[in-house]
């Protein structure tokens, strides 16, 4: 008899995760306490309007293509994806503007345009990269975390320190450019790692790299649909969905997760059970307190969560054909290296950074003809800071929407027709974000590699986390290659020998 798993959450990580094990073999059960799956990627409708809520940047495709793929499924059957160009575009406190592409030639035009030897230092920083994901993509992020002795491999340490990773990643590109529009045009992603580019490693690095060597991309239908895609390649896999069926703890017994009580105290056997949820919500919530481990509240609250942000879904009743899918704002404020700037651990109120999402203009589906869909991120403090957004929210929202005019939404306020509001609250409870901490664990050396959560439970056997705060880290890239090591970990303990996947792959 097949062995039995049970997953909770349909998050992406959830989906990728039953897609790999049902195709080996398994038994898949995901429990869903939402309506629809996605986790914070499923996404809502406001009248005529759809809205992602979740990522808005699709990297490195070829993970995808590999999951369906190693599944025994074929990517296209399901969703297509566009690429974009620009990838994104910045604009700067100083007025100036630049177009992350992966048109190379396009890009060193502008940096010529900017200062006359910035090409050819461009061209060396690529070169590197190219060497540096050869040598870090797959032992790092492509499989499962090591034991912190199973680093100390001499050949791999040697390739690691002559990229310098004990440089901040405002360090590493201020060596290859010395200009700092350049540096934070190129370390911005580090706000998605909790981090702020002086204190990020410039491991990181290889963020922007994969960009311009693999693009920027657009699931069409949105990533709503990517998760709707994700969720029928699993049912397809024989992986059954419950939704609106919330699960109140893993059952555990003799250390050992035996399944999961659902809310109607309903119990559901498993030989294995993986939990897609946010990691600092689930282990206080699901998990017993006497089986935490060392996760104890007292730990939690030494660990470092990054910043929240507050969120705009605008459905407006014109288009914005000539302003280009991402586009971000970088404030003078961002160049702070002092608290609260360096941390989010203050609310913004005069030149907050932030992030506009235009995606009707390649995705035309998400709203009415000649109307759009606008996306609006600004970093945040997390809850543990204590803004009160009763008294904040109102004056924030016009704040925002008046500053869109930087990026070329001029006018927008009488374009409104519908709007939604999150804050950090809204993703704590709505969404059961610990603290509402969207990013979760930052990427600080003390808590990356073997230094976060593990996905395999040190505490308990045949229980799995998958999510941002696991080994490799948040982001939808990385979440899906943690799928990856999470059906290795099970096919390890549960000692299920290699089956025949649909397709007759092995």
């Amino acid at each position: 008899m097949s062995k039995q798993i049970v997953i909770v959450g349909a998050g992406p990580g959830g989906l990728a995760t039953a897609m790999r094990l049902a195709s080996q073999g398994y038994q898949v059960q995901i429990f869903e306490a939402a309506d629809r799956v996605g986790g914070r990627m499923r996404g809502f409708e406001e009248g005529s309007y759809a809205f992602d809520t979740g990522p808005t940047i699709l990297q490195v495709p070829r993970v995808y293509e590999e999951l369906f793929t190693e599944s025994g499924l074929k990517l296209s059957d399901y969703i297509h994806f566009k690429q974009l160009d620009p990838n994104t575009r910045l604009h700067f406190w100083d007025g100036s503007q630049l177009d992350l592409t992966s048109n190379l030639d396009a890009f060193k035009a502008q940096l010529a345009s900017m200062r006359a030897d910035l090409p050819e230092a461009f061209d060396h920083w690529y070169a590197e990269h190219v060497r540096k994901n050869l040598l870090g993509y797959k032992p790092y992020l492509g499989t499962p975390v090591r034991p912190i002795l199973g680093y100390l491999r001499p050949d791999e340490i040697a390739a690691a320190l002559s990229f310098r990773p004990w440089e901040s990643l405002y360090q590493h590109f201020w060596r290859f450019f010395k200009d700092e529009r350049l540096v934070y045009a190129l370390s911005y992603s580090s706000k998605y790692l909790g981090m702020h580019p002086t204190l990020c490693s410039s491991i990181f690095s290889l963020i922007p790299f994969l960009e311009f060597a693999d693009g920027v991309w657009h699931p069409e239908g949105g990533f709503r649909a990517l998760a709707q895609s994700m969720a029928q390649a699993a049912r397809d896999l024989g992986v059954q969905i419950h939704l609106n069926c919330p699960v109140k703890q893993v059952w555990i017994e003799q250390n050992c997760a035996r399944g999961v009580e659902l809310a109607t105290s309903d119990r559901i056997p498993a030989d294995a059970v993986v939990v897609n949820a946010d990691f600092g919500y689930g282990i206080r919530h699901l998990v017993p307190e006497s089986a935490r481990g060392r996760y104890s509240d007292r730990k939690l609250n030494r660990l470092q969560f990054s910043c929240s942000t507050f969120m705009l879904y605008l459905g407006i009743n014109r288009r914005y054909e000539n302003l280009p899918h991402h586009q971000l704002y970088l404030s003078d404020r961002i160049r702070s290296r002092e608290r609260p700037w360096v941390d989010d651990s203050a609310l913004d109120e005069k030149d907050p950074p932030f992030y506009v999402c235009n995606p009707t203009i390649v995705d035309p589906s998400n709203a009415p003809a000649g109307h759009s869909t606008l996306f609006v991120l600004v970093p945040i403090p997390n809850t543990s800071h204590n803004v009160d957004w009763v008294t904040s929210q109102q004056a924030y929202r016009d704040l925002i929407i008046q500053r869109m005019s930087l990026l070329g939404y001029d006018n927008l306020e009488q374009h409104i027709v519908t709007e939604t509001c999150y804050t950090a609250p809204t993703w704590r409870d709505d969404y059961r974000v610990h603290l509402g901490a969207v990013f979760n664990l930052t990427h600080s050396w003390n808590q990356l590699g073997p230094f976060r959560p593990p996905i395999r439970s040190d505490s308990l056997r045949r229980l799995y986390w998958i999510g941002g705060a696991v080994h490799p880290g948040s982001g939808l890239l990385t979440i899906l290659e943690a799928a990856r090591s999470a059906t290795t970990f099970v096919r390890q303990d549960l000692d299920m020998p290699s089956l025949v996947t649909k397709s007759g792959n092995q």
